[in-house]
């Protein structure tokens, strides 16, 4: 009888290889993964087309309701948004509507309200696979509106064509205790990194990090890093709104200054103290210049229209509450406020002779203080037409330097230290300081302004 083998040492047979099945299942993957792939990469082209209608929406939404803010028709501020919307979103008029007021939400049929709807057709070719449709519409909406603010504009920018409006290069840090704004049409990055499309430049541009804190930055075009654009607390909501919308100026119907408003006809020469032993007393009326460089210095309450020349207070010991200076040109009327009373909304023309003001030493000057005149708390006005700068590079105390600076066509330079109680409405704000500054409102008599925002 013979032995039968061993089990233990039998080997198992060789599974048997099936070449065609592998290469199956390994194509099925392969689709299954370039599906996936696929329809991941259109979800994310979905959502960014999505977050460009909103961004759509929310500016031109803003836009009309600044129209309607400034008192325009309805048909003049769809047009503007929609002009607005074609120029720098890249929507055309076919893709937005606008219901004047809002037809659904908190502020449906609120008169001065606007809703702005953008919708734009997207196609899916894989949506089919999960049981979808291959072409969507795609909608973003957005509502704006007047809303009271707890901030005022503190710094504004105006011209639209100056790049950037708002430029800070200094070490130092500037914060300002409201809002800061410019209607600067320069390019760059909105606030979710996205590009505008603008002027080359950017609209407002910060050299670094924390350099220049506020409660709000409006820019009505890009930034050139909105990370550097920061609030005033740490962990606070992102203050940077681009694609704003225009900021009226405030002072845009702002009479000239005349003997009815206020302004002695009194011809005062020259205002001058450049010795430390001079005590003089200056007193409202006509001047060719102001410059204080030493002495002690006291301004009577009222206007000092400055003719011509500058102002110019560097040292010494200078005080004035209740003051006004207005710089204009050498053929100013006091009688008949001409001709600066033709500037209006113009580009400046004038061959006038006009000077700045610089102010580089620590004062105590307080703006225009009768609550009857239009030009109630304004310290430092500029006839409209006048592009010289308005250099601030001061040390100041709060309360020590309180009002409004108002230069429309001319550039404001801030360097200071301590706390300034101003409002500043110029044509461009530069902070190069290497210490650090404060704007606050204060005890300051501020003109408020009416500012539309985005609300749903």
């Amino acid at each position: 009888m013979r032995d039968l083998p061993d089990r233990r040492r039998l080997k198992p047979p060789a599974p048997e290889v099936r070449q065609g099945t592998v290469l199956v299942m390994t194509a099925i993957t392969l689709a299954v993964s370039v599906s996936m792939l696929a329809l991941v990469m259109e979800a994310s082209r979905m959502s960014a087309r999505s977050s460009e209608l909103q961004t759509a929406a929310d500016s031109t939404a803003l836009v009309a309701a600044e129209m309607l803010n400034r008192q325009a028709t309805t048909s003049t501020a769809r047009l503007a948004a929609m002009n607005f919307g074609a120029t720098y979103n890249g929507v055309t008029a076919g893709s937005l509507s606008f219901n004047f007021p809002p037809s659904s939400g908190p502020y449906a049929g609120q008169l001065g309200y606007v809703e702005s709807v953008v919708s734009s057709p997207f196609s899916t070719p894989l949506a089919p696979v999960l049981g979808g449709t291959r072409n969507t519409m795609l909608h973003a909406r957005a509502v704006a509106g007047p809303k009271s603010i707890p901030w005022p504009d503190l710094l504004l920018a105006l011209d639209p064509q100056t790049i950037p409006g708002i430029l800070s290069s200094g070490t130092g840090q500037l914060r300002v205790e409201g809002a800061v704004a410019t209607n600067s049409r320069g390019g760059g990055l909105d606030e979710k990194g996205l590009p505008v499309a603008g002027t080359s430049g950017f609209g407002a541009q910060l050299s670094q990090s924390g350099q220049l804190l506020a409660s709000q930055f409006r820019v009505s075009g890009g930034v050139n890093d909105p990370t550097y654009f920061r609030g005033l607390t740490d962990g606070a909501a992102n203050p940077l709104v681009c694609r704003s919308a225009t900021t009226i100026d405030p002072f845009k119907n702002l009479p000239t200054p005349t003997a009815n408003l206020g302004v002695s006809i009194l011809l005062r020469g020259e205002g001058r103290s450049v010795s430390p032993s001079t005590n003089l007393t200056l007193r409202p009326g006509l001047y060719t210049n102001i410059l204080v460089t030493a002495g002690t210095v006291t301004f009577q309450p009222g206007i000092y229209v400055i003719r011509g020349g500058s102002l110019t207070l560097t040292g010494g010991n200078i005080s004035g509450q209740g003051v006004m200076f207005y710089l204009t040109g050498t053929d100013y009327s006091a009688l008949y406020g001409t001709p600066d009373n033709a500037d209006g909304e113009n580009t400046p023309s004038s061959a006038s002779t006009m000077g700045g003001a610089t102010i580089s030493t620590r004062v105590n000057l307080t703006g225009y203080s009768d609550t009857t005149s239009p030009y109630s708390g304004l310290l430092i006005h500029t006839r409209r037409f006048n592009t010289n700068p308005i250099i601030l590079s001061s040390p100041q105390t709060n309360e020590t330097l309180n009002g409004t600076v108002y230069s429309k066509w001319g550039p404001l330079t801030l360097s200071g230290s301590g706390v300034y109680n101003l409002q500043c409405v110029t044509r461009r704000a530069t902070w190069n300081g290497s210490n650090n500054l404060t704007l606050t409102r204060g005890s300051a008599n501020l003109l408020g302004t009416k500012q539309v925002y985005l609300l749903e």
